[in-house]
């Protein structure tokens, strides 16, 4: 990265920590001045990057989780001060929890200091982990989906760049668990157990909204992809269940302004492929 070129700020007025009263002074990326080369989403529809002259690569998933520096408390920006009144011990209480555990993925971490790789990374794993103290009209459980899945991608972001380092061990174990959340997500939808209909940006990236089709289509992809686990029967209800769960995207056939047809296309295809690995589990030995 190009350090005479900034690529973020921190804003003037700083923001209280609702768990253990720390002021600190939230970080903002900026987005103009040919910092970001937007080019192609991929087939789990993260947006890829160009890295630029001015730049050179900057990550753009580093920013959205708010991280107390000093109790680690996080949260995507609008959550962070809405945290209950009776969960504000427990979440203090495991502050020292919350530095062990990320301490052993990332044994140096600073929240002091500009947001990179490492620490983007950790603020999502940190984002799980605290998602829990939010009520339900908050959609915790879509939280921990999407820190999972952002988490994924960094971690990938992480091999790439620090080879050698087992992050890729990592980011399949964080797949995993974006598949689990991703499937719970689906499941209170349908039940109504958990709120959904606060979040205002379903994601998964940053830049497009997919809306809940979207996550009807990665629930599907995650369990295509990393679903393999289990007896051969419990693989193929896993797939038949994404099968239901893609085939609700494209059920009407209809694209409109909030189900766009490339997601409607990309969930048929997917619907296709589920079908075809179903079919190669069952002729297994």
């Amino acid at each position: 990265m190009n350090s005479s070129v900034k690529v973020s700020f921190f804003l003037k007025n700083p923001i209280p920590c609702p768990v253990c009263g720390l002021s600190f002074k939230k970080e903002e990326m900026l987005s103009g001045g040919g910092r970001l080369i937007a080019r192609d989403i991929t087939d789990e529809l993260r947006r890829v990057y160009e890295p630029s002259r001015k730049a050179g690569e900057v990550f753009p998933l580093a920013y959205p989780v708010n991280v107390c520096p000093r109790c680690l408390y996080a949260a995507y920006g609008e959550d962070f001060p809405l945290i209950p009144q009776n969960h504000v011990d427990a979440a203090y209480s495991q502050a020292i929890k919350r530095r062990r555990d990320i301490g052993m993925l990332f044994p140096v971490i600073d929240f002091n200091a500009p947001r990179n790789l490492l620490t983007g990374t950790a603020s999502y794993l940190l984002a799980i982990s605290c998602s829990s103290f939010h009520k339900r009209d908050r959609a915790p459980t879509f939280k921990k989906a999407v820190s999972a899945l952002r988490a994924a991608w960094l971690l990938g972001d992480l091999h790439r760049t620090y080879p050698g380092q087992n992050y890729e061990q990592v980011q399949l174990m964080f797949y995993r668990k974006a598949m689990c959340y991703y499937d719970l997500v689906v499941s209170y939808a349908q039940s109504g157990q958990e709120r959904i209909d606060a979040v205002k940006h379903y994601g998964p990236d940053l830049d497009k909204n997919f809306g809940f089709e979207g996550v009807l289509f990665i629930s599907s992809l995650l369990a295509y992809k990393y679903g393999d686990q289990g007896t051969r029967e419990e693989r193929i209800a896993r797939l038949e269940k994404a099968k239901r769960t893609v085939s609700k995207v494209f059920g009407s056939g209809k694209s409109s302004k909030s189900k766009p047809s490339s997601i409607i296309d990309l969930s048929r295809d997917m619907f296709e492929r589920l079908n075809a690995r179903i079919e190669e589990i069952k002729k297994e030995g």
